[in-house]
């Protein structure tokens, strides 16, 4: 039987970052028009309370059984990675030379640069291994970025797309909401004080900025993250999102707030072409412009959040071009 493997960290009921959406995307779009047999292959234990989920498509969790894991991939005609570890994982470089393609989801150049030149005086982040990026990338035939800036690995890219469902107007609420992970690039602690939402991992939260950064959290509601718990969230009574993240590679969240007529705060780095005056790249910039939005009128905002939203849906929205472009490249 000849097979194509798809190699994944996370997706079907994991969802905890971007790159699961896209996961779950690529399985629903892109897995029924491949020509030659997919597997999926997750690797990583299967999460508790999803023992029974079932995927369209054959699947096999690492932690179920690894001598299978490692047999399908050693029998694959191709391996495709969807989402890779930052570091070398023994399965694949044991079979680095039937890597067909590669999908970027960061860089780690971009991600260690953003992390430590930040202003924060604590920084967390994953174990990353930047050499492991480049061997990985040489030896890919097809090496796909996602974002929506330029990175120095060489590439093609094919940005996200977003689909707008919801297309609610900008809310007048002047208080912040922060949906995001507790990392050090997503800058939670520009809220230090700030009446402000959270959705994130609250563990992460408290642990590691309200007691290891000592923010004031006196006027902040935490709630914990939960995928089914979004919709909930976005509905509550907030109107400017906390989106200022370093060197966002595409940023769902941030096509989500709009979505959901929320007005971003944005990093300088992010479609930093699009015209925009409500972006910050420290945390005194971004309580000035949250000091300074609170004054301003709702017509005002609702001009640039419009803007905003119409550079959105021209760039990044075509779905069949998503699509295609991706079909391209499995089908060869």
């Amino acid at each position: 039987m000849v097979y194509d493997v798809y190699y994944t960290t996370g997706g079907g009921p994991w969802v905890n970052a971007g790159t699961d959406t896209w996961v779950n995307l690529w399985i629903e779009l892109i897995a029924p028009k491949l020509n030659v047999k997919p597997i999926l292959l997750l690797h990583r234990n299967k999460p508790k309370g999803h023992e029974d989920y079932e995927f369209p498509i054959e699947a096999h969790w690492h932690g179920d059984d690894i001598d299978k894991f490692e047999e399908l991939c050693n029998g694959a005609r191709r391996i495709n990675i969807l989402h890779g570890h930052y570091t070398p994982m023994k399965v694949i470089e044991e079979n680095k030379h039937k890597i067909h393609s590669n999908i970027l989801h960061n860089s780690v150049d971009h991600i260690l640069k953003s992390q430590f030149s930040s202003d924060a005086s604590f920084i967390q982040h994953p174990y990353i291994d930047s050499k492991w990026e480049t061997e990985i990338n040489d030896v890919s035939n097809h090496s796909i970025w996602i974002g929506v800036y330029e990175i120095l690995v060489k590439n093609k890219n094919i940005p996200n797309f977003y689909e707008f469902k919801q297309n609610l107007p900008l809310s007048d609420s002047n208080t912040i909401g922060f949906a995001a992970r507790s990392e050090g690039r997503k800058n939670p602690r520009y809220l230090d004080g700030l009446p402000s939402m959270l959705f994130t991992n609250s563990i992460h939260f408290k642990s590691i900025w309200k007691r290891g950064m000592q923010m004031d959290t006196s006027k902040m509601k935490i709630y914990h993250y939960t995928p089914g718990f979004q919709d909930n969230f976005y509905n509550m009574d907030w109107g400017i999102s906390h989106s200022c993240f370093n060197h966002e590679p595409f940023g769902y969240s941030i096509f989500e707030a709009v979505d959901y007529g929320k007005l971003p705060i944005l990093h300088g780095s992010w479609c930093k072409d699009l015209e925009y005056p409500y972006r910050a790249s420290s945390k005194k910039e971004f309580v000035d412009i949250y000091k300074r939005l609170i004054n301003t009128s709702y017509l005002e905002k609702s001009k640039w959040f419009n803007l905003l939203k119409e550079f959105m849906i021209n760039n990044y929205t075509n779905k069949d071009k998503w699509i295609s472009d991706l079909l391209d490249i499995y089908n060869i």
